[in-house]
C-alpha cells in the first residue's frame, strides 16, 4: 500500500491511511463549482395510487438533504417529521434525490417555488422513504486539471484486481471541521462536558480564519455568552447548544436536546473512524481485499434495478463458496462497525486494540441514551464497483456506486490528491 503524505494529512485524522493502488496520481481538483459534482439517486420506489405519501423527485443545486427537507416542510406549512428520504446528499453539488411527504396533494407541491430546486411529482406510496429504498447513486464528476488517461486505465485495472477500499469519506466526519468522531468518542467515554465543547468550540485548520479565532477564544473561556454574541447565525446547532447552557442545562442535557439524527451522527462517526482504521490495517496486512479467512464476514450483492449490498454474515464452513463469490464479484469482505453486540472473531479482533487505545471497549457502546448507543453491524470493505462502467473522457468521471459508497473515496485512488 503506497503512502503519499501530501494527500493523507487530513485523511489520517479520520483513519484513512493509504491507497490500495500503486499508480501515480492523475492530480486535479473537484468541486470547484457545485455543477462539477452531479449525483443522482437510484431508488426502489414502491408506488401505489392510494398511498398517503407523495413521492417527489428533486433536482437541487447547493442544497444539502436536511436543509432542503426543512425548507420544503416550511413552504408546505407542515412538520418536518412528515418529510422523509432514502439517503443524504452533500450541499456543494448538483443532486437528484427522492423525498416522500405525508398527507399532501400534488397541487400543494406545484404551487411552491424553492430557489435552485426543481420539483417533479412522481406518484404516491403507502409508506415513507427509508434507507433500504436507496440502491445506489450515479455520479458524474468533473475534475479540474486532471492528468492523462493512461494512468486512469492502469488504476482501473489494479482496482479490478485488488478491490476498491470502501472507506467512509471525509464528509462523514464534518463539512469543514472533521471532529464528529472525536465527539462520539468522548460521549462513549461518558465525558459529555468535553464532547459538548469539542463540538461547539474546538478550532480546526481549514475553517474560516475569523471563525477559527472566535472558536479559539470560546475554547479557552468556555463562556456561552461570548459564543452567542460572536458565532454567526448559520452555525445554528452550536448556538442552540450554547443557549441551552444559558438556560441552565448541563452539557449532557444540552447535547440530548439536539435533533435525533444529529445525536446519532456522533457515535456513528466514531464507528466509521474505527472501520477506516480497520480497513487501513487490512490493506497493510493483506495488500488486497480479495482474501477472506476463518472468522471474517462477507457482504453480498443483490440485483434489482441496479446492484446494491444485502446482509452480511460470518464466513465459516462456506469459506470456499465465499471465495468463489468474491472472485465473481458478487461478494465482498465485510468489516465490523463495532457496537455492544459485536462478536469479533479472527483478524477483526484487532478492532479491540483500537478501542483500548481510546480507553473504550464494546460495552462502551451501551450508554444509557438510545441515540448515543449502537449494537453494531457490518459494512462491505470493497465497493465492488462495476469496472466496465467507470468512464473518463479527459475531464469527467462517470460511474455507479452501491449505497453507502463515497464517490470521493473512489476518485482518491485515481487522483492521489487531498479531497477535503
Amino acid at each position: 500500500m503506497e503512502h503519499r503524505s501530501n494527500s493523507l494529512q487530513v485523511e489520517k485524522i479520520v483513519g484513512i491511511e493509504g491507497y490500495i493502488t500503486r499508480t501515480a496520481g492523475m492530480g486535479g481538483k473537484i468541486k470547484e463549482d457545485p455543477d462539477d459534482f452531479y449525483v443522482e439517486e437510484i431508488a426502489d420506489l414502491k408506488l401505489s395510487e392510494d398511498g398517503d405519501y407523495l413521492i417527489l423527485k428533486v433536482k437541487k443545486r447547493n442544497w444539502d438533504t436536511l436543509n432542503f427537507a426543512r425548507v420544503l416542510s416550511n413552504a408546505l406549512g407542515i412538520s418536518q417529521k412528515r418529510v422523509s428520504f432514502a439517503g443524504t446528499k452533500d450541499k456543494r453539488a448538483l443532486t437528484v434525490q427522492y423525498y416522500a411527504v405525508k398527507g399532501v396533494k400534488k397541487e400543494d407541491v406545484e404551487r411552491i417555488v424553492i430557489k435552485d430546486a426543481g420539483i417533479e411529482v412522481v406518484g404516491y406510496s403507502r409508506r415513507r422513504l427509508q434507507l433500504g429504498d436507496l440502491l445506489g447513486n450515479i455520479f458524474r464528476v468533473r475534475v479540474q486539471g486532471c492528468g492523462d488517461g493512461d494512468i486512469f486505465q492502469k488504476t482501473k485495472e489494479e482496482l479490478e484486481e485488488k478491490g476498491t477500499p470502501n472507506f467512509f469519506g471525509l464528509q462523514r466526519f464534518g463539512s469543514v471541521r472533521y471532529i464528529t468522531h472525536e465527539v462520539g468518542k468522548l460521549i462513549l467515554q461518558g465525558n459529555y462536558r468535553e464532547a459538548f465543547w469539542v463540538y461547539v468550540a474546538k478550532p480546526f485548520k481549514g475553517e474560516n480564519e475569523e471563525i477559527q479565532k472566535i472558536r479559539r477564544e470560546l475554547w479557552e473561556t468556555r463562556d456561552p455568552r461570548y459564543g452567542l454574541k460572536e458565532l454567526p447565525r448559520y452555525l445554528r446547532y452550536e448556538r442552540v447548544l450554547l443557549q441551552k447552557l444559558r438556560e441552565g442545562k448541563t452539557e449532557e442535557g444540552a447535547l440530548l436536546s439536539l435533533p435525533k439524527n444529529l445525536k446519532m451522527m456522533f457515535v456513528h462517526a466514531y464507528q466509521s473512524y474505527i472501520f477506516n482504521k480497520l480497513l487501513s490495517e487490512r490493506l497493510r496486512s493483506f495488500g488486497s481485499l480479495k482474501e477472506v479467512t476463518e472468522g471474517d464476514s462477507a457482504c453480498y450483492l443483490t440485483f434489482k434495478t441496479m446492484p446494491t449490498f444485502s446482509d452480511c454474515s460470518e464466513v465459516s464452513a462456506n469459506l470456499p463458496r465465499v471465495r468463489y463469490l468474491i472472485k465473481e464479484r458478487i461478494a465482498s469482505l465485510a468489516l465490523p462497525l463495532v457496537g455492544y453486540n459485536s462478536e469479533l472473531k479472527g483478524w477483526s479482533r484487532i478492532a479491540l486494540e483500537f478501542l483500548h487505545q481510546d480507553d473504550l471497549d464494546l460495552e462502551s457502546f451501551k450508554t444509557g441514551h438510545k441515540e448515543f448507543s449502537s449494537s453494531g453491524s457490518y459494512r462491505a470493505a470493497d465497493m465492488l464497483i462495476e469496472i466496465s462502467r467507470i468512464s473518463f473522457d479527459g475531464q469527467i468521471f462517470e460511474f455507479y456506486l452501491p449505497k453507502g459508497c463515497y464517490a470521493t473515496v473512489l476518485l482518491r485512488e485515481f487522483l492521489k490528491t487531498e479531497l477535503s
